[in-house]
């Protein structure tokens, strides 16, 4: 939490007392969310080092080859998913002290999205759930930063696949408009309850669902997205009607970076990686 400045300490003087004690209370109430931020943070660590801790007990008793294999993936998964929570962190809190510079190039959000879509198959199937993509348009190309496309689109699906039941459908959408393409991902979960909406963006708050559903996580997903298009000078929306699912757009203005070709979004490696991250609590 940053320190009173000078400025604030003259404006605290001047207060009333129930100016004062509404002041206080309003300090001790984001003590109390970061304090609570820092207990998930630390569940959301220790839980995948206390599982490798233990695997890695395992290996002294068993001299399975099968067995071994099995313990590799597990140890491999929750390593994963500490990198996970700590590339989240360090990246929204660069992004909120204004250290996270972007990289725009001129890509085909189109391609850039769907390719991601198709990549993401076998995290979907692990709860059978089927992936539909659509747009009004085969091809759109915006002044953007992969990474930070990819770190969106990535979030906002595996976020809608921890919470879509089991046998449905998630729905993926590209709209091109005059001067925007809005990339939108909607699920048939349980929706988000009206009075938690306008926090679902902090990572200080998590909506009450998100705790108490089986694929448990910090909260710092959505956070990272809402800034890293506010960056872009884009905007995210939420649509959610509990017991029906959510939706989350993201509109990104149509630009385009001078001097600079398009950039063809080839399927690397480092993405491959990526996904394995972001989805590392989700598969196995």
């Amino acid at each position: 939490m940053k320190g009173i400045n000078m400025t604030e300490n003259i404006s605290i003087n001047n207060m009333t007392k129930e100016e004062l004690v509404e002041k206080i209370n309003e300090l001790n109430g984001k003590i109390k969310l970061q304090e609570d931020f820092l207990l998930n943070i630390s569940h959301d660590l220790r839980s995948p080092i206390n599982v490798i801790l233990s695997i890695l007990q395992c290996f002294k008793y068993t001299k399975s080859e099968d067995k071994k294999e099995e313990y590799n993936e597990i140890i491999k998964r929750n390593s994963l998913k500490i990198i996970k929570l700590i590339d989240n962190l360090i990246d929204t809190t660069k992004l909120e002290n204004q250290y996270y510079e972007l990289n725009k190039k001129n890509i085909d959000i189109v391609c850039v999205v769907e390719n991601i879509v198709d990549s993401i198959e076998k995290y979907s199937q692990c709860k059978n759930i089927q992936m539909v993509f659509d747009t009004n348009v085969e091809e759109c190309v915006v002044a953007a930063d992969p990474n930070a496309i990819d770190r969106i689109v990535m979030n906002l699906l595996s976020n809608a696949i921890k919470f879509a039941p089991s046998n449905s459908d998630i729905l993926v959408n590209i709209i091109k408009n005059n001067n925007t393409v809005n990339i939108s991902v909607e699920d048939h979960g349980p929706g988000i309850p009206k009075v938690e909406q306008e926090l679902i963006f902090n990572r200080f708050k998590q909506s009450t669902l998100n705790k108490e559903n089986e694929y448990k996580g910090s909260g710092i997903g959505l956070d990272l997205v809402h800034y890293l298009t506010r960056l872009h000078n884009g905007d995210v929306k939420l649509e959610s009607i509990e017991g029906k699912g959510s939706k989350f757009t993201v509109s990104l203005p149509i630009t385009l970076v001078d001097g600079k070709k398009n950039y063809n979004d080839l399927f690397k490696r480092d993405k491959v990686e990526m996904l394995e991250i972001e989805f590392s609590d989700i598969y196995l």
